[in-house]
Order: structure tokens, then C-alpha cells, then sequence
């Protein structure tokens, strides 16, 4: 009985730790809920790190990046500088490397369906806490919660079909809310799930270098009807209009949509060691922003660049952008790493046919963040990816014992020369 008393508080503990680990809500510059909670709980959750692949390196990697960061900071000679703004951005990097090693212990003590529950009502909270964009609810504040409580559910059915049902669903409420990026993302995915199901039967040994080109022609094949539809009205006359018009500024539905990615590239071709955690942006380093922007067919005279874009930080609408100008090219390779990580886990899912919605989700969404959504609001879902895709080690060791049994005969024939 004490036993039983003592894993159950310790399994709600765990739920606690990674519904924390969903909170933006900060309680001072940088200093949000789950840093706090990752801090409290290092002693608990940095042991298991060694039980799963990659995880350690990827964790150090952000510390480097870190101070990275602040010495490009500190030797700053020419740029204002702010040392609050540098704990802010130091403290968000840590709390994306933290929420990794909570999540993870949670997933070992709950599973992976559960531990993604507990992160949704968290994120749900965070909402409340805060309060939701008026502008569209669902859109912009709703949806990812509900989203990954859903797939939770349904992943611990273990049930294909439910994966498939939940992600229509999800996709209709979607498309009806006018979130074409989401909509998207849950169409693939249910694909994906659909085609896991048909897979033959019989695959035994992970393939996902093979899967990966599956999934990028996949990706590449659902991008293009999903823009014909759009471009043909099916999803409404504003989303329309507004793709046709970001089409026709820069020839690219993604650069048009995505004109800060003209002034990352500007800027770090500027200055590839990147600026430094806590460097302000100057007029000049405006200047050189606009004018990639510019290059794009986006007209940067709109108070958006300057009020948003470089108002007290850089921030380009890109995970990886906002690293490397923030913390350099080791910033830069550890969000590079993060996705490329958790990319092979669920390729190698997926050749095996065990990859759940919610898993393929989380990629598309954590693949898509990386490129194109700030650090800010992406780093604690990509925290869950990398948690929940874990390839553990001791996995990786039974399956290659037993593809060695299968090698071996069972009973070895006499031998005649004996």
C-alpha cells in the first residue's frame, strides 16, 4: 500500500510538472512557470535523460548556445545592450531545454498519451491565465490545447481509426475557423495515420530514410492541392483573396505569407556569429532587414517591422531566425537538431507502423514553427515533440537483439564432421 501511495503522488506530481510546463504566463522577465518547474526538478529529471538517444548532447547544446549569447552580449562594442533583455532570452532558451527533461520524466511515469493531456489542460490554463486573441479564438489560442488533449486521447487507444476520426474533426473545425496552416497540418497527418493502416503487414526493421522521401513527396503533393483548393475558393472567399494576394506580391505562398524571412536572411548574412542575447536592434540593422524584405515584394514602411519586428528585440517569426540572431550558429544548430531529432523518431515510427496522429502532428506543427513562428510561442510545443518522439535507448537495444535472434537458427544442425 505505501508503495502504491508513493507512485501515485509521484505520477501526480508528474502531471503537475508537465501541465506547468505548457505556461507562457511569466512571473518576471523570462521567468515563466516552467522554468521554475524545471529548475525545481532537475535532480529528478536529469537522471532519466541518459535513458533516451540524442537528449544529453541536444540539452548541452543549449547551454553552450546560452552563453553563446550572452558573451556576444557582453563584448558588444558598437549596440546598445540590455542586460534584462539578455535573462529574458536566456531564460526562455532554458526553459525550452527544461521543459524537455520535465516532459520526459512525465512520459516515463505516465505515458505518452497522459503526459500530453496534462500538457493540453496546462496550455488551456496558460489561456485562461492570460487571456485568449479576440481576434480569433480558436485560431490563435484555442486550437493547439484542444488539439493535443484530443490526440492524447486518442493515442492511448492505441486505436488507428480514432486517430483518423479525431483529426477530421479537428480539421473541419479548423477549416471553418479559417486556419489554413492548421487545417493543413491535420489532413496530412490524418493521411499518414490512413497510411500506416494499409502499410503491408510484416515490417520488422526501421526504414526511415525511405520513409522521410515518403513523407516530403506527401508533404509536397498536400501543399499543392491545398493551395489549389484555396486558389479555387473551396475554404472561402477571404482566405482566397489573401493567399492570391501573397502569391502575387512574391511568387511564393510562403514568402508572401512570410516576409520576415527576407530580413533573417538579410541579417545574418550580415552577421553570421549573430548579435547576442541581450543586443538591441539599431536603425541600421533596420535598414538591412527592410531592404531583404523589401527583395521579397513586401512593403516594410508599415510600423510593423519597427514596433514589432525590432521594437526592443530581433525577432524575425522564425524559431531558427531568432536563434541564430539571438544566440548564434550553436542557437541555430540546436533548433536545427531539436526537429531533426524527433523528424527521424517518427520516420522510424512510422516505417514500423506505430506512429500516432498526435506524434505526426506535433512534427508538422514543430517542423513548420521552426521556419516560420517565433521562439517565443513555439518553444513549449516543441518541447512536448522532442519529449514525446524520444527514441529511448534500451528500445533501440531490444530491437536489434532480436533482428540478431532472428539471424541465428533456433537449434544449430549436428555436426557431421564430429
Amino acid at each position: 500500500m505505501l508503495h502504491l501511495e508513493k507512485y501515485t503522488t509521484t505520477a501526480i506530481i508528474a502531471a503537475v510538472a508537465a501541465a506547468a510546463s505548457a505556461f507562457r504566463y511569466q512571473l518576471g522577465p523570462g521567468v515563466s512557470l516552467s522554468l521554475l518547474t524545471a529548475v525545481a526538478l532537475l535532480p529528478v529529471w536529469w537522471p532519466t535523460m541518459k535513458e533516451f538517444r540524442f537528449i544529453r548532447p541536444l540539452l548541452a547544446l543549449a547551454a553552450i548556445a546560452a552563453v553563446w549569447g550572452g558573451v556576444l552580449t557582453i563584448f558588444e562594442g558598437t549596440r546598445p545592450t540590455s542586460t534584462s533583455l539578455m535573462l529574458e532570452q536566456t531564460f526562455t532558451l532554458l526553459s525550452l531545454a527544461g521543459g524537455v527533461g520535465v516532459l520526459l520524466w512525465a512520459r516515463t511515469l505516465l505515458g505518452i498519451g497522459a503526459t500530453a493531456v496534462a500538457f493540453g489542460v496546462g496550455a488551456l490554463m496558460n489561456v485562461a491565465l492570460t487571456g485568449g486573441n479576440s481576434a480569433n479564438l480558436w485560431k490563435y489560442s484555442l486550437a493547439v490545447p484542444v488539439i493535443i488533449i484530443v490526440l492524447g486521447l486518442a493515442s492511448t487507444s492505441r486505436r488507428r481509426w480514432l486517430d483518423v476520426v479525431s483529426l477530421g474533426a479537428l480539421a473541419v473545425v479548423c477549416l471553418a475557423s479559417d486556419s489554413r496552416s492548421m487545417t493543413s497540418f491535420l489532413l496530412l497527418s490524418g493521411v499518414i495515420v490512413l497510411w500506416q493502416i494499409f502499410m503491408p503487414p510484416g515490417q520488422r526493421r526501421p526504414r526511415p530514410v525511405q520513409t522521410l522521401v515518403l513523407l516530403a513527396v506527401l508533404s509536397l503533393g498536400a501543399f499543392s492541392m491545398l493551395q489549389a483548393l484555396i486558389l479555387e475558393g473551396a475554404l472561402g472567399d477571404a482566405a482566397q483573396q489573401r493567399t492570391q494576394a501573397q502569391i502575387d506580391a512574391s511568387g511564393s505562398l510562403i514568402a508572401g505569407g512570410r516576409p520576415e524571412l527576407g530580413a533573417a536572411t538579410a541579417l545574418i548574412s550580415h552577421r553570421p556569429q549573430g548579435f547576442g542575447s541581450g543586443v538591441l536592434p539599431t536603425s541600421q540593422d533596420v535598414w538591412i532587414a527592410k531592404t531583404g524584405m523589401s527583395e521579397l515584394n513586401y512593403d516594410p514602411d508599415n510600423g510593423y517591422v519597427e514596433g514589432y519586428m525590432f521594437g526592443r528585440q530581433y525577432e524575425v517569426h522564425s524559431v531558427l531566425g531568432d536563434m541564430w540572431l539571438r544566440f548564434g550558429p550553436v542557437g541555430a544548430l540546436f533548433s536545427v537538431m531539436l526537429v531533426a531529432c524527433a523528424v527521424y523518431a517518427v520516420a522510424r515510427s512510422i516505417s514500423l507502423k506505430a506512429a500516432s496522429g498526435l506524434a505526426v502532428l506535433l512534427l508538422l506543427l514543430g517542423a513548420w514553427d521552426t521556419f516560420f513562428s517565433p521562439l517565443l510561442t513555439s518553444s513549449r510545443t516543441l518541447a512536448l515533440l522532442l519529449a514525446l518522439t524520444a527514441i529511448p535507448i534500451a528500445e533501440i537495444g531490444r530491437r536489434r537483439r532480436n533482428d540478431a535472434s532472428r539471424l541465428v537458427p533456433a537449434s544449430a544442425p549436428p555436426d557431421p564432421n564430429r
